[in-house]
């Protein structure tokens, strides 16, 4: 007998899989694979993938079989390789991650699949080799049957939860300096600062073309890069309400000022119009601010939104037609050039407001991501003790 050759046969990974993987970690989202190949190959694909590291193992379904439920939620966050795995292991595996407080999302094409498919947070089914069973099962399908599809999916749901907070952001500074200001005239004897066709006019600012294009604002690049929104975690987070806060209270005071004081000098008979036109003015470039949840600066993404900024265009031109020949209909008088200047300036004082505010966070930040660098660098490290759990 001649030995004439050697044949190896292998399934390569999709070229977008490592680095749908490493978006995913980059996303603070945890991957683990539920297989049923044998340890040593299921351990050599999570290597190519990346996913294993001194820090996590693989194991054997039996040795999950072996855990009880508290053995396994203290091990599970180690474990991120399931060779042999059985659909009893899969939903083990989904009921413990869920105890946790995680979301969980479960992929897979097989019969087997279903369960876990089923009582995952988001079940998804493969639509090309996915049978009939885990499609039923699931949430979605995904018709390319390519993991990348998953992480762009995440991708743009995050950005559509972004874009619900930016509307909200801005309905509820709206609705916030709105309050303030009718009830501090009213406490203080004044008259109500706007007539009803002026309120409404306000309101179709609030709830029209400005606050929709909120919606359209392009997903961030870097969005991938952050860490997951907890489960608990309310659609107004603290950042937004500080924002909320400060923008709505800058405007009611600087509304309530005006009213006073007419630091902006004023006619009597002009000095309705100028309210009108400075709150209308306020919530335009409050609009701008919506635009960013977290320190970034307005101004890096100014022009992503081209749509917003037409609007805004064309919302302060209607504004301008409203106040200079709208008088009988809207009860203004036309204002002179000098006071459309200073009414711009006040206004835009809002988003100098917000990015000093932002300025000063990114700075703090700077700080302090220094010192625990310089205190990183001055500690020694520990060996990390780990329980092999694979024979």
């Amino acid at each position: 007998m001649m030995f004439d050759g050697f044949v190896a046969i292998v399934d390569p990974l999709r070229e977008d899989v490592p680095g749908a993987v490493e978006r995913c970690r980059k996303a603070g989202i945890e991957l683990k694979m539920l297989t049923g190949d044998n340890i040593v190959t299921a351990t050599a694909i999570a290597n190519e993938l990346g996913i294993l590291d001194e820090r996590h193992i693989a194991v054997e379904a039996r040795q999950i079989e072996e855990m009880s439920d508290e053995e396994l939620s203290r091990e599970i966050g180690r474990i991120r390789v399931i060779a042999r795995s059985t659909p009893v292991i899969k939903m083990r595996v989904v009921n413990a991650l869920k105890a946790q407080g995680n979301v969980v999302a479960v992929t897979g094409d097989g019969i087997n699949d279903a369960p876990a498919i089923k009582n995952a947070d988001v079940g998804i089914a493969m639509g090309i080799a996915g049978t009939e069973v885990s499609k039923e099962a699931s949430d979605i399908v995904m018709l390319d049957d390519s993991f990348a599809t998953i992480v762009k999916a995440v991708h743009w749901g995050r950005g559509i939860y972004e874009n619900f907070q930016r509307f909200i952001q801005f309905q509820l500074t709206v609705n916030l300096s709105s309050v303030v200001v009718v009830l501090a005239s009213l406490f203080s004897g004044l008259a109500a600062p706007f007539t009803a066709l002026q309120l409404l006019w306000v309101n179709i600012i609030m709830d029209g073309p400005p606050a929709l294009t909120l919606g359209m604002e392009p997903i961030r690049d870097n969005l991938m890069d952050r860490r997951p929104t907890r489960r608990d975690a309310g659609i107004v987070s603290r950042g937004m309400l500080e924002r909320i806060i400060v923008s709505g209270a800058f405007i009611a005071v600087v509304f309530m000022a005006q009213s006073w004081t007419n630091f902006m000098g004023g006619t009597a008979e002009q000095q309705s119009t100028i309210l009108f036109t400075l709150f209308v003015v306020f919530q335009l470039f409050n609009a701008f601010n919506s635009r960013e949840l977290g320190n970034a600066s307005l101004f890096a993404n100014l022009l992503r939104n081209k749509v917003m900024i037409g609007v805004f265009a064309l919302m302060f031109a209607l504004q301008v037609l409203v106040v200079q020949f709208g008088g009988a209909m809207f009860r203004t008088v036309p204002l002179p050039i000098d006071m459309w200047l200073k009414i711009i300036a006040v206004g835009f004082g809002v988003v100098v407001l917000q990015e000093v505010i932002k300025t000063v966070k990114r700075a703090a930040a700077a700080i302090r991501a220094r010192r625990t660098a310089n205190e990183s660098d001055s500690q020694q490290p520990h060996q990390p003790i780990a329980l092999d759990l694979v024979d």
